[in-house]
């Protein structure tokens, strides 16, 4: 499983506390059982407002990953889904992010026949886009 997995999410109905649109990072580590360094990846994001009243459009897909996303919940502060990735080796996974204003925090588990994947994820506002 590549790191890129890691930013994984759906698009959602709107949220209720929506994200503040702006220059975002967006920090995700990830254990694989068996391996004992955790892979780190941080990326920076401008989000525009459409992006910023969705919290699942801020990760955006893999392509070609072919991911179809069940279980959707986002009670306005906390966002929860399960997710089934075709392709091979097929991976399953579910996940859970808070998020605020200002900042988000969250898990995420995929695992497939081979291996098993947990990453904890944060973001945090940086301030306004750069043009």
């Amino acid at each position: 499983m590549r790191p890129c997995l890691l930013f994984l999410m759906v698009s959602t109905s709107p949220a209720y506390a929506d994200l503040e649109p702006g220059n975002w990072e967006i920090s995700a580590s990830t254990e694989l059982k068996g391996i004992r360094e955790p892979m780190q990846t941080t990326q920076t994001r401008c989000l525009t407002e459409e992006d910023a009243r969705d919290p699942g459009r801020i990760f955006g897909g893999t392509p070609g990953a072919r991911c179809q996303f069940t279980n959707r919940n986002d009670t306005g502060s906390v966002f929860t889904f399960e997710l089934a990735c075709g392709g091979q080796p097929e991976v399953r996974g579910s996940g859970i992010v808070r998020y605020a204003p200002h900042s988000l925090e969250g898990e995420l588990e995929l695992s497939s026949a081979q291996i098993t994947a947990r990453s904890r994820i944060s973001g945090r506002r940086l301030g306004g886009c750069q043009r």
